[in-house]
């Protein structure tokens, strides 16, 4: 039998270690100078060897759980990847960027109505076809924003 002291000398660590490893469930605890040196260095070289074929946790880090997560990591990006071959993903700021190009154009064709409409409507009989003129021009610049006029698109861009 043997001490916490004698038992880090035969496997080449320090007391502390030993006392570390006691904790942690690797060596039974037993009771003063009550230690077995082979149970104890079986324990020791057991754990060793889970360690290095990364069944168990070296510290704060265990290497089967970051082996996990670095292949769902690249699965999931090879998914992303996959989607936006197939069209089903898409980027912000390529989507914020065609968004703003049509918001911008559809401002610009609001704010042109007054003067496109003033010698139209002036040229109208009667308030219901100056209406109907107004609503026309509102819906032509709201068809742009949502992409049905694709000819004043395509000479935008």
């Amino acid at each position: 039998m043997a001490t916490v002291s004698e038992v880090a000398k035969h496997i080449g660590v320090s007391s502390k270690y030993v006392n570390d490893l006691i904790n942690d469930g690797v060596i039974e605890r037993q009771g003063r100078g009550q230690y077995d040196l082979d149970v104890c260095r079986e324990a020791y070289i057991a754990k060793l060897r889970e360690v290095a074929a990364g069944r168990a946790a070296n510290g704060e880090l265990d290497l089967g759980e970051e082996r996990a997560r670095l292949a769902k990591e690249q699965a999931d990006a090879k998914e992303m990847e996959n989607a936006v071959e197939r069209g089903e993903l898409v980027y912000i700021k390529d989507v914020s960027s065609t968004i703003e190009k049509q918001l911008s154009k559809v401002k610009t064709k609001l704010l042109g109505i007054p003067t496109k409409a003033a010698p139209e409507a002036h040229a109208c009989a009667t308030v219901k076809e100056v209406q109907f003129l107004l609503e026309e021009r509102v819906k032509e610049a709201l068809n742009d924003l949502v992409g049905l006029n694709t000819d004043d698109t395509e000479e935008g861009s």
